[in-house]
């Protein structure tokens, strides 16, 4: 090769050169590791639809495994288990709204709306109105007096979208609900705003227009997690069938087993060896003969079984202590943290997903039973983490003993601690027991303000006398 060759070449091949960022990026752990690169399997992960958990399977899942039964069934029933309280002025409409909702089994209801539309991804509670079109738009303040017949819960499957066209208002707080839908086999339209929904596990836009305008199972992001279990414990379950295992050698087994006479010779040979060993717990063996026994070592399965059972449980959501009802383990361990914070997650969910129900259901209510709103009605749900007796009992005496030091001061009366222990119904106090505490109150102050006006004029005239 000629000179000027060489040149052409080396100019035409540009020099390997090493950046300074290569070093600050760690390549060399990522060449010998062979992290991040072609080598490295993590590389070629990535997460598969597998698919939809259809109607029938969450039925059967929800009927024959416990598991999937108690993570629809248990924060729809602690979300509702201790319920509400109303307060409002008129107590006698307070009343009949407590009446009204024992009468339509409410509680119930509400709770088994919660439950459908976790296991089949939605429901709705219908408004059952007498007199009126189910197909036309609710007006709440319009509902005539003693129309309301009840509520029905109907989950996703007994009810599909009446129109496809979805036309977007953004006044509706739920614009993206159809506005209209029908029992399947039947002429009946419902208006969405004679019904309650309920959603299971939320999913993008693209997704909800697919599925009719239903969300997924809260069963669907936890199936692979519930058959993993499924396939530990049923595993687990058929390994105690071969937990001891006999072993007998027999001297040229494989030539008799080449006749049938042979194979009834041997067959009929095990079942008597068989037979001396459950009678006599003795085995007669030629001298021959080689026996042994095995037996299968499960230290270590206990382990893997919680591993997977904690695992469902992070992926439902509650804590063990709920969902398995086991007792917390390690040093110092209450579990009181995980229910706590279990409740926490359950109390944002009341005010999100229940409070717009029931708001709605007491106005109706209100209107059937009262012929108007209750305008000052207030609803507060009941707290899910309820004291023991010696912790209610220690939170009175502190209670007790605030009072006695504001009475002292001055700072409340009375019917202001009177007032107090009847919202608490620590004892049967009555509206004429806070009247007269009222009253007196009233009558100690009046007293109170005379005897310093007394003195503010008798003083100067003291000290006048004393002058003279």
């Amino acid at each position: 090769m000629s000179k000027k060759h060489k040149n052409k070449v080396a100019q035409a091949t540009p020099a390997l050169t090493v950046q300074s960022t290569d070093i600050t990026q760690d390549s060399l752990t990522n060449l010998i590791a062979g992290l991040m690169d072609g080598r490295d399997k993590m590389a070629y992960n990535q997460y598969a639809w597998r698919k939809v958990v259809g109607r029938e399977e969450l039925i059967t899942m929800y009927r024959s495994n416990w598991l999937a039964r108690k993570i629809v069934d248990a924060p729809a029933e602690d979300m509702t288990r201790e319920w509400l309280t109303l307060e409002t002025k008129d107590e006698s409409s307070k009343d009949k709204l407590e009446v009204a909702e024992k009468r339509f089994k409410l509680v119930t209801l509400l709770t088994n709306n919660l439950k459908w539309g976790r296991l089949f991804g939605g429901s709705a509670l219908y408004i059952s109105l007498a007199g009126e079109d189910p197909a036309t738009p609710l007006e709440v303040e319009r509902i005539r007096r003693g129309a309301l017949q009840g509520f029905i819960a109907l989950d996703r499957h007994q009810l599909t979208v009446d129109k496809q066209s979805l036309p977007i208002d953004l006044n509706r707080p739920d614009y993206w609900r159809p506005e209209q839908y029908r029992i399947p086999r039947t002429q009946q339209v419902i208006h969405a705003s004679r019904l309650i929904f309920s959603d299971g596990a939320l999913v993008p836009w693209d997704i909800l227009n697919k599925e009719s305008f239903w969300h997924d199972s809260v069963l669907q992001p936890i199936y692979d997690e519930l058959q993993r279990g499924d396939t530990v414990a049923s595993g687990t379950a058929s390994m105690f069938f071969e937990m001891c295992v006999d072993i007998l050698k027999i001297e040229g087994l494989t030539n008799k087993l080449n006749s049938d006479e042979g194979t009834r010779e041997v067959q009929k040979r095990f079942e008597i060896v068989n037979l001396a060993k459950s009678f006599n717990r003795m085995l007669l063996l030629d001298s021959a003969d080689d026996y042994q026994q095995k037996t299968i070592n499960f230290g270590g399965v206990g382990e893997v079984a919680t591993m997977f059972l904690q695992r469902i449980s992070g992926a439902a959501d509650i804590p063990a202590t709920r969902l398995l009802g086991q007792s917390p383990t390690g040093m110092s361990a209450t579990g009181e943290s995980d229910i706590r914070n279990y409740y926490d997650a359950l109390k944002a969910k009341q005010e999100t997903i229940l409070r717009p129900q029931v708001e709605k259901i007491y106005d109706v209510m209100a209107m059937s039973e009262l012929g108007h709103k209750l305008k000052d009605l207030v609803i507060e749900f009941k707290p899910l983490w309820q004291l023991s007796e010696a912790e209610r009992a220690n939170a009175e005496k502190i209670r007790a003993e605030t009072d006695q030091i504001y009475l002292m001061q001055g700072v409340i009366n009375e019917a202001h601690s009177l007032k107090r222990l009847k919202a608490n119904d620590t004892y049967a106090i009555t509206d004429e027991d806070l009247d007269e505490a009222q009253a007196l109150a009233q009558e100690l102050d009046k007293t109170d303000g005379s005897d310093a006006v007394l003195s503010a004029e008798s003083a100067p005239q003291e000290h006048n006398s004393t002058q003279a």
